[in-house]
């Protein structure tokens, strides 16, 4: 399998190398982002999940593997931005919508770095209503009968509509309920079935509360699918995005302090610290541009880069500018004003969104363990496990008592660390590459004062070891306890970027009312009954989940695509009738 993945890989980039040559190169990628709502109150969350679709099919596109979702105002102000990695082509997020945010139109849009080669009218886009019920007024030319006061004088006055409760049916799936009207906190066994094989797919559901301030539907699957687009044919230009097709990428340059130094096959190292670390070496171009991939899901504490060898005190870096749409290009709604009908809504979501926050540490979503990622060099490394041994205060007697296939030399007041050949018992004249919790150390005489008690292992490898272009003289890699070193060096060739990563990835919270003892004492104020990103039909289980102490009607929305690309919205309805009152 890894040796098919280097093939494609190669093939990709003899295709790349041969773009200049053909002048064109084919774009076949599309996103579909399924909202659970396109109106909200500050306070309450923007859920979402993300498909990279083929445009022409709509199966799963293999190209990206990192996707970007941003909200964005009519000023072209980015409120926020997440990275997310894409697994089986999807991946979900969310955003808490800040009381510091205005009322106003905004936009959610999603986008990969393959897909910006296309126009912005290609990049999918939801139309978002917030209306901040906290917000000062900024004027006094609004109508006095409006509860939310815009800043611009022209503006649409919203107008209420009927709450649309017409189902909407799929020929090859149906929503089973074991009932259609709840009390409160009351169980609800939803069942999707499906009429036929096509049931393997990625698919999200949403069970929502639904009233007058919904004042807009956002677009189906069927409703996107209908959209046919052959592949589109891309003139090359000078900077074409390249996709980000093993994974997230990390790129910059070089720049010399002299002129005539020499910025081409420099050799640049990447760590991301932690306990599932990163570290890689490339060598720059003939320009000094270097390009890190990263393949697999390094949810590290810092970033740093590195220059590497002799002449390193020549440089410095400086990492790329991210690619971004053209928000200029993004068409809004006009502005708008609500009328004082809506006030008594307003107030209740308002109140909801308030007494939820207030109880948010017990109904707190939880993030997804990531997965343990080895070390570059395991398994071959000799480890020596420090609580296995009697400890020692000093890296020196660490090595001479217990690690002692690590050296080290003293010249002066400087330190070098080496590794002891297995075979010969000899030291190797270079030093060793010297990494803690994935940081490189150039300069280690910082750890000759580090308090050992704050360290879990020590791993040798001895002989030459290659990381990507460069051979190191065996390697030294120190684990700490908490995975969290950091280094005092600040030199000219170091960068430490703060950078937008992944986001992790979240277990969203569930209400169970089993027990109904257990949270008798606390108010339940949900709108959001279920968000799940992740559903799965195939394995024929009902879906459960419980409902709230509010009252009125909820739409239940499943949106995806099955493997084969066809398209799936469905939407059902349900009544909670407050209990209380019986």
């Amino acid at each position: 399998m890894e040796r098919l993945k280097h093939i494609l890989l190669l093939i990709l980039l003899i295709s790349t190398k041969q773009i200049a040559a053909q002048q064109e190169v084919s774009l076949n990628e599309t996103l579909f982002i399924h909202a659970n709502a396109t109106t909200f109150v500050s306070g309450e969350t923007l859920l979402y999940k993300i498909y990279c679709l083929k445009s022409t099919d709509k199966t799963p596109s293999a190209i990206s593997k990192i996707a970007y979702t941003e909200l964005v105002d009519s000023n072209s102000n980015v409120i926020f931005k997440n990275k997310l990695r894409l697994n089986n082509s999807t991946a979900a997020g969310d955003y808490f919508i800040p009381t510091t945010i205005k009322t106003g139109n905004y936009k959610l849009i999603g986008y990969t770095a393959w897909t910006l080669n296309s126009s912005v009218s290609k990049i999918f886009q939801i139309d978002i209503k917030i209306i901040n019920p906290y917000e000062v007024n900024e004027t006094n030319t609004a109508d006095k009968n409006s509860s939310i006061k815009t800043t611009e004088e022209k503006a649409v006055v919203l107008t209420a509509s009927p709450i649309n409760k017409e189902n909407l049916l799929d020929q090859n799936f149906k929503i089973n309920l074991n009932k259609k009207n709840f009390s409160n906190r009351e169980k609800v066994v939803l069942e999707i079935a499906s009429l036929s094989s096509a049931e393997k797919g990625n698919y999200s559901l949403s069970v929502r509360k639904i009233d007058n301030l919904t004042f807009a539907q956002q677009l189906t699957a069927s409703e996107f699918s209908k959209n046919t687009a052959s592949i589109e044919t891309l003139k090359t230009k000078e900077k074409l995005i390249l996709p980000e097709l093993r994974g997230e990428t990390i790129s910059g340059k070089i720049i010399p302090k002299d002129n005539s130094t020499s910025i081409q096959n420099i050799n640049v190292a990447l760590s991301i610290t932690g306990k599932s670390f990163a570290f890689k070496v490339v060598k720059t171009d003939q320009v000094g541009h270097f390009i890190f991939n990263l393949d697999k899901n390094y949810t590290g504490n810092e970033t740093v880069l590195q220059v590497l060898g002799e002449q390193k005190e020549s440089f410095t870096i400086e990492l790329d500018k991210a690619t971004e749409p053209e928000y200029s290009k993004l068409s809004f709604q006009p502005s708008f004003r609500l009328p004082i009908e809506f006030k008594e809504t307003l107030l209740e979501r308002s109140i909801a969104s308030q007494i939820e926050n207030a109880y948010y540490l017990n109904k707190t979503d939880s993030l997804v363990k990531p997965e343990k990622i080895d070390p570059f060099y395991s398994p071959i490394a000799k480890e020596y496990n420090l609580n296995d041994f009697t400890r020692f205060p000093t890296l020196k007697e660490t090595i001479i008592e217990i690690a002692t296939a690590a050296s080290y030399k003293q010249n002066g007041g400087n330190y070098s660390l080496h590794v002891v050949d297995y075979s010969t018992k000899f030291q190797s004249p270079e030093p060793a590459l010297v990494i803690v919790d994935g940081l490189l150390l150039q300069n280690v005489n910082e750890l000759f004062t580090y308090n050992m008690n704050n360290v879990r292992s020590i791993n040798v490898l001895t002989g030459g070891y290659y990381v990507g272009p460069k051979v190191f003289n065996g390697i030294i890699s120190i684990i700490t306890e908490d995975g969290n070193y950091t280094s005092p060096q600040k030199e000219n060739y170091i960068l430490k970027p703060a950078l937008l990563r992944p986001s992790l990835k979240k277990s969203y919270y569930k209400t169970d009312y089993t027990d109904t003892t257990k949270y008798e004492r606390i108010p339940d104020f949900r709108s959001q009954l279920l968000w799940n990103p992740e559903i799965d039909l195939s394995n024929g289980k009902p879906i459960t989940f419980f409902t709230s102490d509010l009252s009125g009607t909820y739409e239940i929305s499943l949106e995806g695509f099955t493997e084969k690309g066809n398209p799936v919205s469905i939407k059902d309805f349900i009544e909670i009738k407050d209990s209380s009152a019986n």
